[in-house]
């Protein structure tokens, strides 16, 4: 069970709590500025029916050497008090940041928590009595900067009964730090999982649950209500656990009928091996993606979004135009990767529709891969390919001495990646793999396996 460290807790006995009943989530988030100053934000949402909320906020921290100490800050008024566009039901967003100083290396616990939740919520046994604490940590060194990741995407919180939705709330870490998504319980006062938590209600076919390669959360709701969750992302350098946030978020559920926006051309999308939407794209070359949304009821607008760290790269090209023509909105994304923008794991791009009413997003992963990795002289290496050239199907001969597993790739001559991390089983003697390539542009081709006795290359051409 989640516990936060008693030192921070001791903290919250000095301070006379304030409520704002109806709180519906919030993250807290932390910018290392550098010489150990620290801009620390937090985000609070609740509906418009509860008890306003306070003018403050009390932050408490624990960190190392027995340091601790709480700050009262008061919200930005510019932001705070606005409605959330494009949600019926009124969702009030609260901002508080100010700048702290860490001083020491190690773990600092950093939390906020006030009360009361909804008491409309059903995946809790008493809501109304539990508070809700928001909570971050992270490892502070003055070698290096450590900043916790936060959200490039708005909270989702509405949607319909009986229909298939998709949330991507996309964190990023500024320090490119790997980061793992999973699901956990909601925090009270104490520090501990609110009572009598259960997962929101799905259908069986869809359960709430979220991606841990691209963070998207899925489900299929079965009851109308409102349901509470967090998002925890827990973040690594170089294997090293150095932080973690959560996002604390109340979604609420509405009987279906209602109408809602709609994906067109998601088929014509490639997918990976775990069934992601991908592209592989090369260096210093263009890259297009244009999708297309509808609605279900034609009179109603749809409105489409583009979130990614691609657009906080360092000069970056990247773009989304989207042009509105009932009944259908395109977005059109555009990229051309720099050499500096290499790197091993992919790119997220979340694509995210509305009628101002329902939300739903699509999560993109872009490799880039440099042609030179690739385009190394290459020389038909235990691979025979034929025809060669080839249109509709390609047969590879493989002779082995000795059975073994290997992974196939496909480039392109340019460095597009065709197929990607394919496992497949060579047995001892002579082996037949055919391909399909019917759907392939024409152009030159390139085959690597990689055995356990090492690399096999083989080269061939499509033609119309």
């Amino acid at each position: 069970m989640k516990k936060i460290t008693v030192l921070v807790l001791l903290l919250v006995g000095i301070i006379i709590p304030t409520y704002a009943t109806h709180l519906m989530g919030g993250d807290i988030t932390v910018q290392d500025l550098g010489n150990q100053e620290f801009k620390v934000n937090l985000i609070v949402y609740r509906d418009t029916i509860g008890i306003p909320m306070a003018d403050t906020a009390y932050i408490y921290f624990a960190g190392p050497n027995n340091a601790s100490f709480s700050i009262n800050i008061p919200y930005d008024t510019v932001i705070s008090g606005n409605l959330l566009p494009m949600y019926p039901y009124g969702v009030e967003v609260y901002y508080f940041t100010d700048t702290v100083t860490l001083v020491g290396n190690g773990k600092w616990e950093i939390f906020w928590e006030n009360c009361c939740r909804n008491n409309a919520i059903l995946n809790l046994t008493n809501p109304l009595n539990e508070s809700m604490t928001l909570y971050t940590s992270l490892v502070t060194d003055t070698t290096s900067a450590n900043s916790t990741p936060f959200f490039l995407v708005p909270a989702a919180i509405f949607l319909q009964q009986n229909t298939s939705w998709q949330y991507n709330p996309l964190p990023f870490d500024p320090d490119g730090d790997s980061l793992h998504w999973s699901i956990d319980q909601p925090l009270n006062d104490t520090g501990l999982y609110c009572l009598g938590y259960v997962t929101p209600s799905s259908d069986p076919t869809n359960v709430f649950s979220i991606d841990p390669i691209t963070g998207t959360i899925s489900w299929t709701a079965d009851l109308v209500g409102n349901f509470v969750a967090s998002i925890l992302v827990d973040q690594y350098r170089n294997g090293v656990w150095v932080g973690e946030i959560r996002r604390d978020m109340q979604f609420i559920v509405v009987p279906a009928g209602q109408g809602f926006p709609l994906w067109s051309n998601l088929s014509g999308i490639p997918t990976d091996m775990n069934n992601n939407y991908a592209f592989n794209l090369t260096e210093g070359s263009p890259f297009k993606l244009e999708l297309i949304a509808t609605h279900s009821d034609p009179t109603r607008t749809v409105f489409m979004e583009a979130y990614s760290e691609v657009f906080q790269l360092p000069l970056s090209n990247a773009t989304f135009t989207e042009t509105i023509n009932p009944p259908e909105t395109t977005g059109e994304f555009n990229w051309q990767p720099k050499a500096g923008d290499l790197r091993n794991r992919p790119y997220q791009v979340v694509f995210r529709i509305s009628d101002g009413l329902f939300t739903d997003d699509r999560t993109v992963l872009l490799t880039v891969n440099t042609p030179l990795a690739i385009n190394e002289s290459i020389q038909s290496v235990g691979i025979k390919v034929y025809p060669n050239p080839a249109s509709d199907y390609v047969y590879l001969e493989i002779d082995k001495t000795k059975k073994q597993a290997a992974i196939l790739n496909v480039y392109s001559i340019n460095g597009n990646k065709v197929i990607s991390q394919k496992p497949i089983q060579i047995n001892s003697g002579s082996n037949a793999f055919v391909i399909e390539t019917k759907s392939w542009q024409a152009g030159t081709y390139i085959f690597r396996i990689e055995g356990e006795d090492g690399l096999m290359v083989n080269q061939f051409l499509i033609i119309e």
